[in-house]
């Protein structure tokens, strides 16, 4: 593995773990092994790491939170497919949503990428929703759905720091799936109700 992408690997691993104001440039040489002047010849300082790595996340849920190529056939079990890969891309890059609003205030790139980011998913859930009311699977007023994709928002962006918070265990995937899925089920018809049931307790 080139030192570059070790760098950026190291980075990663430490931010998550000890959340990126707690780790400096001199922790991630020692790390590695490598001399300070080593990794400030790849990287001119935490700020570049990171901007690399917001890049790496965005692209990641690029295509997720892309418009869907037939827009008409979306289905609850995208919606599924796209919670399950959404959630293990945030838990890749956990460190950017357990001090969200400090990193923010910190970087304007980050400010900037994430109100671009999180505009993309309400936008890509509410369609996916808009079909599925229209196919009548889902029963909610144009009021309704704006809180409930408030809600499933929200869940996408604190869930797993939440976990961390009231469990001190490293954050589970599958229970922001879980947890997300969840919030829909009082607005589902019967068959998608049960079927989204179903797949929330095989995630159990």
């Amino acid at each position: 593995m080139k030192t570059r992408d070790r760098i950026l690997l190291c980075a990663l691993e430490l931010f998550n773990e000890q959340g990126e104001p707690n780790v400096t440039t001199l922790d991630m040489a020692n790390e590695l092994d490598i001399s300070p002047g080593n990794l400030y010849y790849h990287f001119k300082g935490k700020e570049a790491l990171l901007e690399v790595l917001i890049d790496d996340f965005l692209l990641s849920t690029r295509n997720l939170l892309s418009p869907a190529e037939n827009p008409e056939e979306v289905s609850p079990e995208d919606l599924w497919l796209l919670l399950h890969l959404l959630f293990e891309s945030i838990a890749t890059y956990r460190f950017l949503f357990q001090d969200l609003s400090n990193l923010m205030s910190r970087y304007p790139f980050i400010r900037q990428a994430m109100h671009a980011w999180l505009h993309q998913l309400r936008q890509c859930l509410a369609h996916i929703l808009l079909v599925m009311r229209a196919a009548g699977q889902l029963r909610c007023a144009e009021e309704g759905l704006e809180r409930l994709l408030d809600a499933l928002c929200q869940t996408c962006l604190f869930w797993l720091d939440y976990q961390r918070i009231a469990s001190g265990e490293q954050p589970d995937p599958a229970a922001g799936v879980q947890q997300t899925l969840g919030l829909l089920l009082p607005y589902l018809d019967e068959s998608t109700e049960a079927w989204m049931q179903a797949l929330i307790d095989r995630y159990s």
